[in-house]
């Protein structure tokens, strides 16, 4: 069944959670959100875990029917809510007061509902190239694939492209279809879109740690993506909720990310004065994966409040 789970499993609410643990208890925690919807925490602890576990305890599980996690029953429902709930019931289990929360991708959703729900147990917020309104950075994402697309001659994904940049509309879950349709077209050159690091990308095993996983428990995250994006909360722009945020915040972007639009960086800076932004210019839309030294330190520095270096 391919590489066997690290950790444990923790049971919430009707269902386990399989949880990836990893630095001393006494250590400043740290939760990752995984992104996706449906990816599991296994690249990023396999990349990060070991790294930030000699000064933080670093807290990473697959959320609810991902990978390791227990399958979702069928025609289960999924928001965005319930997966906050079950980080916050996590937090309660593991008997941590508060921690500091990090979120990739679809995870950086999570992570700012999060803390804009929860300000006395979410310490300090990391959103790593988070997708918080889609009307900005679906069309952004179609500007960066185009030239590939065109390249490829892909004629019918071309136009819905242009059709979407042209008038982005509400990502429901008709539009998350035609979002995955056109992603698709790009074929074995999909990976030149999310990364920056050609040498990751000709790795013959895949870029990403996770192709050491059983295909099998991979099914799971596409239940689980099918859920989410079915429900209204997926279409919702959260970029009013960043006022509400007070707690520390890092947002991480890499240079060549197709995902965060400037927009929402702008939105970042505007309503969060006191946040920080860290451009990883050697990297694409995983600098946990592409600038994994860096991004410790950047990561690592920001939960114990310690003061970036100069440039």
């Amino acid at each position: 069944m391919g590489a066997s789970p690290p950790g444990r499993y923790v049971s919430i609410d009707g269902t386990r959670l399989h949880v990836d643990e990893r630095g001393s208890a006494d250590a400043p925690p740290l939760l990752y959100l995984h992104g996706g919807p449906g990816q599991g925490c296994f690249d990023f602890m396999a990349c990060q875990g070991d790294a930030l576990a000699k000064d933080l305890r670093v807290i990473g599980f697959d959320q609810r029917g991902v990978l390791y996690s227990d399958p979702l029953p069928d025609g289960a429902s999924l928001t965005e809510d319930d997966l906050v709930e079950d980080a916050e019931a996590l937090r309660e289990a593991l008997g941590i007061e508060h921690w500091a929360v990090l979120g990739h991708s679809f995870g950086a959703r999570l992570a700012l509902r999060y803390a804009a729900g929860h300000p006395d147990t979410v310490a300090k917020v990391i959103f790593d190239c988070p997708p918080w309104d889609h009307a900005h950075g679906m069309p952004y994402m179609f500007e960066a694939a185009l030239p590939m697309l065109t390249e490829l001659g892909q004629t019918e994904a071309i136009r819905e492209a242009r059709s979407i940049i042209a008038d982005p509309p509400p990502l429901d879950y008709d539009t998350w279809l035609r979002r995955t349709a056109i992603l698709d077209a790009l074929g074995d050159r999909r990976n030149e879109l999310y990364l920056e690091r050609n040498d990751l990308i000709a790795q013959p095993d895949g870029p990403y740690p996770s192709a050491a996983v059983d295909a099998t428990y991979h099914e799971r995250g596409s239940t689980h993506a099918e859920a989410v994006t079915k429900s209204g909360s997926f279409s919702e722009s959260l970029l009013p909720l960043l006022s509400k945020v007070g707690q520390p915040a890092l947002l991480i972007k890499g240079s060549a990310d197709p995902v965060t639009s400037p927009t929402e960086i702008a939105r970042f800076r505007s309503d969060l004065p006191h946040g920080r932004v860290e451009i990883f210019e050697k990297s694409g839309h995983f600098p946990q994966l592409e600038e994994p030294e860096r991004y410790t330190e950047t990561v690592r520095g920001f939960v114990l409040g310690e003061q970036p270096a100069l440039a």
